[in-house]
């Protein structure tokens, strides 16, 4: 059982509770919904650590989890911006399909397929950026940085990763990456809009 995962599910529980005896200071049920799902992500990346004589060989499934949780940072994300309408519905869409392409570069069987979807990730992500940059506001534009250099994290952990082309050879110390990049984006996040907000 990885040490790592096992606290990260624990961390992520602690939170989830946090958030949801706090939801009426939050106004929302998505910070508690995003701590939940990172949980049960865990729980399925430590429970396929342990059944695999690979131990990266599971590891596409936090992008799974990601599609969901994302979607619901994205539609945070919206709200603060007063993005409604078509726009909204563009930048939950281009979430999907960032976490989709996360997917399919995480299970492609040959580099040329896992550069292709890697590549093909950037389109969406471009098209999120734009939407949220055409919006930005100076009440909301710190809301940018998790964008740039939160979410842009993931994709550098994985081609980092054993899992593609182990520049970074340790699984500890890439799973602590992906830990860290998920406490900011959805833990220290969610407190940030909060302190805003008061």
């Amino acid at each position: 059982m990885n040490t790592i995962l096992i606290t990260a599910a624990i961390i992520f529980t602690v939170v989830s509770f946090y958030f949801f005896l706090n939801k009426a200071k939050f106004n929302s049920d998505f910070p508690w919904l995003v701590s939940f799902i990172t949980v049960i992500s865990y729980l399925v990346m430590s429970m396929n650590l342990n059944a695999t004589m690979d131990p990266t060989a599971m590891l596409w499934t936090r992008w799974v989890g990601y599609g969901i949780s994302c979607t619901l940072l994205t539609a945070s994300m919206t709200a603060l911006f007063g993005i409604t309408g078509n726009k909204k519905t563009v930048a939950l869409l281009s979430t999907a399909l960032i976490m989709l392409t996360g997917v399919l570069a995480a299970v492609a069987t040959t580099t040329t397929f896992v550069i292709t979807f890697f590549a093909l990730g950037m389109v969406p992500f471009i098209s999120l950026i734009s939407i949220f940059r055409k919006n930005a506001t100076e009440k909301n534009k710190y809301v940018l940085n998790y964008l740039y250099y939160g979410w842009m994290a993931f994709p550098v952990i994985f081609i980092l990763s054993p899992e593609t082309f182990g520049f970074v050879s340790s699984l500890s110390a890439i799973l602590l990456a992906y830990l860290l990049a998920d406490i900011i984006t959805k833990i220290v996040f969610y407190l940030h809009i909060q302190k805003i907000k008061q």
